[in-house]
């Protein structure tokens, strides 16, 4: 029987498998296995696997977790329906070519 999947990230799909094997690859950086694996970049921003990463990552280096640096942090984009792109005040562009 073969071992249940770990997910580090619930949102992304991200398993400790899988972050370890990134970081086997050579993503050594919490930003870069962020940016390679999705960790964090889910619906909750890695408020529920960003600390958990950190510490993953931690222990693959074999050092402190206070050592791993933070990832950057960005708001998430926010969608708009056409009704508000419509509504947008957009000066229409002047037409100089043929």
């Amino acid at each position: 029987m073969s071992k249940p999947k770990v997910y580090l990230c619930r949102c992304e799909d991200v398993t400790v498998h899988e972050f370890r094997e990134a970081y086997r690859e050579g993503f050594t950086e919490i930003e870069s296995l962020k940016r390679y694996t999705g960790v964090g970049t889910g619906f909750c921003q890695g408020k529920g696997c960003l600390s958990e990463s950190a510490g993953l990552l931690a222990e693959l280096r074999g050092c402190p977790p206070q050592d791993i640096r933070p990832t950057t942090i960005r708001p998430p984009a926010e969608p708009m329906t056409f009704a508000q792109l419509a509504a947008l005040d957009v000066p229409a562009a002047e037409e100089d070519h043929p």
